[in-house]
C-alpha cells in the first residue's frame, strides 16, 4: 500500500499509476479491514448481507444477483412506465437504496474528494483498477443525471458483490491530510460539495451542515426587526 505524505505526493503517486493505462478510480473515507469486511470494495447491497449474521456470504450458495432480481421485481410497481433491469438500478442507486452495483470514476480527483469526505479521524483510500480488467462489469450510466455527469460515474457490477483490491491497487490518504486535500480540490479543480451533489439530494444530504448558519441568518433579521420597532 501506498503512503505518500503530502498533497502533492499522493497527487504524483496516483498520476504516475495512471500514465501506464486506463484505470477507474473510487475514492472511501476508511480502509474497512476489521472483520467482516476484510478491506473489501463492495456494493451497498453486498454489505447488508455481509452484516447479517444469520448470512454466510462465503457460501457457494450465496447469489447475490439472485438477491438483487427479487428486489428488482417488487421495485417494478413503484414504476410509472416500463424501464429496463439497468435504469431501474440507477434510480435505485441515486435515490440512496441499495443495489449491487459499486460506483467508480473516471477522474482520480473525484475519487480523492470522495475519499476526503467523511470520516476526518480515518485514513482514507484511492483504489485503482485497470479498466481493461473491470470490463466484463462495466455499466455506463443510462441517460446520465445531473450528478452522474458531474461524478464521471462508472458502475461497477461483480457477480459476487465486491472486488478485493490487491495492495498495489490502493493510496492511502492520511486522515490528516485530507481537510488539505479538500481545500485543493475546491480552490484548484472546483471540486466540492456543491460541484459534486449537485442537485436537490445533494442539498438535503448536506443540509444539516448549514442549520447553525440558517440559525444565525434568522436571529439576525430577528434582531434586526426588534431594532428598527425600537426605533420606530
Amino acid at each position: 500500500m501506498h503512503k505518500p505524505r503530502t498533497v502533492n505526493g499522493i497527487l504524483r503517486k496516483i498520476e504516475e499509476k495512471a500514465d501506464t493505462g486506463e484505470y477507474l478510480y473510487r475514492g472511501e473515507p476508511e480502509h474497512f479491514q476489521d472483520d467482516p469486511y476484510c478491506g473489501k470494495v463492495s456494493s451497498n447491497f453486498y454489505r447488508i448481507f455481509l452484516d447479517d449474521g444469520n448470512f454466510d456470504v462465503e457460501t457457494e450458495h450465496f447469489d447475490i444477483e439472485e438477491l438483487q432480481t427479487a428486489v428488482l421485481s417488487t421495485s417494478e410497481q413503484f414504476s410509472r412506465k416500463p424501464i429496463s433491469e439497468f435504469e431501474r438500478l440507477s434510480v435505485i442507486q441515486h435515490y440512496g437504496g441499495k443495489t449491487n452495483l459499486i460506483d467508480f470514476t473516471k477522474d482520480y480527483l473525484i475519487a480523492l474528494f470522495m475519499a476526503c469526505d467523511g470520516s476526518p479521524d480515518e485514513d482514507g483510500r484511492i483504489i485503482l483498477k485497470e479498466k481493461e480488467l473491470m470490463e466484463p462489469y462495466i455499466e455506463e450510466p443510462y441517460e446520465p443525471i445531473n450528478r452522474v455527469i458531474a461524478q464521471k460515474s462508472v458502475f461497477v457490477r461483480h457477480p459476487d458483490g465486491f472486488i478485493q483490491p490487491n495492495e498495489d491497487d490502493i493510496i492511502n490518504i492520511k486522515s490528516d491530510l485530507k481537510q488539505s486535500m479538500l481545500m485543493h480540490l475546491r480552490y484548484s479543480h472546483d471540486i466540492s460539495v456543491e460541484t459534486i451533489y449537485n442537485d436537490i439530494h445533494g442539498f438535503v444530504k448536506d443540509q444539516s451542515n448549514h442549520m447553525q448558519f440558517y440559525k444565525t441568518i434568522y436571529e439576525g433579521l430577528v434582531q434586526k426587526q426588534k431594532g428598527d420597532t425600537g426605533n420606530g
